[in-house]
């Protein structure tokens, strides 16, 4: 299979020059010419129209395929790199051998897949961040933006990769801090009064009345000249005798509060949501690469369980899930005061889901729906699944009552506010604490749950 040549020079060079190549002095005539080939070699043009070039190839039936380009100063960036003609055929014959060695049909992919798809032909190339002032994130990753379809967020679908750890994190650039209601990192850093939360704060020296204890601002004391404190009336002369100055640098003019510093809390430009500032989420911002698991998924096509994204939440393997119960459940008949809850969260419409949303779409539901059961669990808590909509919640010294509404909760928080289908769970639980049988163990208290009745669906 012959590469391809766009010829964008002043002064187009003769066919002959490039060997076994189809030549094309525009990339309209490439598509209407639709050859197959094993990439481009681009010559001559701009930076700034190669980018519009380079967001052009991958947008079109050849986004798998390499994009190169013969000088370093026309290349856009994040292109698949700028060399001379035949280190360029060599690089596009090794990604042809790579594509059809994995025998896959690049038109049928998602997103998630393509991304996958688009690493496993450059391996060991990494996804690299861009800082960028107009992006939600901060950063965000131009060479999956680029092959996304339209109106995806590539973004979302990178965050779900690596918490599936299909993609591994590299080098660490950066550490952003983020909104938890929206996930904006715009923050606004706010200096407050420790005890009113006014804004009205100043520095400024303070004063201690050793009479009855008092302490506020200096201009609290002031009166026509000399120091007189407004509580108790004592006039001050002399420091050190009648008052002092302690370590206060700050007060409120508000409610007059002196302190030595003040608390900070955090507004988020996109959403106006205010936090303090121990309550953001803080991400890191890595380079990211194809991760061993993720080329093994690629290859044997096991991406598209969606219900898979589930596993990332304190996730353990069935049987070993049943062990643990099994030995717990044996522990609390002997010691009843090592108690535990089993939760059953079955999800009764996934197939009504999928039709609405689409495989990909709702894979990305259920990470996000992942993400937040993980805030919710704690280290000792365990998850599994025993069928692709049955997920199963294991939580030692904890009350499944509880748990169970706030799960509830994030269903319908999870609701799409377009109208679309929400997710339904049927949710059961189980507590030692209320007495097992005797011959009770895992398997049949899971059995017990499952064939419950249907009181408090979700």
């Amino acid at each position: 299979m012959p590469i391809g040549v766009l010829d964008l020079g002043q002064t187009p060079m003769p066919s002959a020059t490039w060997q076994n190549a189809l030549v094309f002095t525009s990339f309209a005539d490439l598509l209407v010419a639709a050859p197959e080939m094993m990439g481009l070699y681009v010559v001559g043009g701009s930076a700034q129209g190669n980018a519009h070039l380079l967001r052009d190839w991958r947008n079109s039936p050849y986004w798998f395929k390499p994009l190169l380009f013969s000088e370093a100063g026309n290349d856009p960036g994040f292109s698949d790199g700028a060399l001379d003609f035949i280190a360029a055929q060599a690089v596009c014959e090794r990604t042809d051998a790579l594509r059809q060695s994995l025998q896959v049909d690049p038109r049928t992919l998602q997103f998630d897949e393509r991304l996958l798809y688009f690493l496993y032909l450059r391996e060991p190339h990494e996804l690299l961040p861009l800082r960028d002032r107009n992006s939600k994130h901060l950063y965000r990753y131009p060479e999956a933006e680029a092959i996304a379809p339209e109106h995806e967020d590539a973004g979302h679908w990178i965050t779900s990769l690596a918490r599936r750890e299909l993609l591994q994190p590299t080098t660490l650039f950066d550490r952003t801090r983020h909104c938890r209601s929206c996930s904006s990192a715009h923050l606004h850093y706010l200096d407050v009064c420790p005890q009113c939360r006014s804004m009205e704060i100043h520095a400024g020296e303070s004063v201690h009345c050793f009479t009855c204890g008092h302490v506020a601002p200096n201009a609290d004391f002031r009166q026509e000249g000399h120091l007189e404190c407004p509580q108790c009336q004592t006039r001050l002369r002399h420091v050190g005798v009648d008052y002092d100055r302690p370590l206060t640098r700050m007060a409120c003019a508000t409610c007059h509060h002196a302190f030595i510093e003040a608390d900070v809390v955090v507004r988020c430009l996109d959403c106006g949501v205010e936090a303090a500032a121990d309550m953001l989420d803080v991400r890191e911002v890595r380079g990211l690469r194809l991760s061993a698991y993720g080329r093994a998924a690629l290859r044997a096509g096991q991406l598209h369980d969606s219900f898979a994204a589930l596993d990332t939440a304190n996730y353990v393997v069935p049987n070993y899930f049943r062990l643990l119960l099994d030995w717990a459940i044996t522990t609390q008949n002997r010691h009843k005061e090592l108690a535990f809850s089993l939760v059953m969260i079955e999800f009764v419409n996934a197939s009504e889901v999928i039709e609405s949303h689409g495989a990909a779409r709702t894979f990305l539901i259920l990470d996000e729906l992942s993400h937040r059961l993980r805030e919710m669990l704690r280290t000792s808590d365990l998850t599994t699944r025993t069928a692709e909509t049955m997920l199963w919640v294991f939580l030692p010294f904890s009350q499944g009552a509880g748990f169970a509404a706030r799960v509830e909760k994030l269903l319908e928080q999870a609701t799409p506010k377009n109208g679309g289908v929400g997710l339904r769970a049927r949710i059961r639980h189980a507590e030692s604490s209320a007495g097992l049988a005797p011959d009770e163990r895992a398997a049949s208290l899971m059995e017990r749950l499952q064939s419950a009745g249907d009181a408090s669906d979700a």
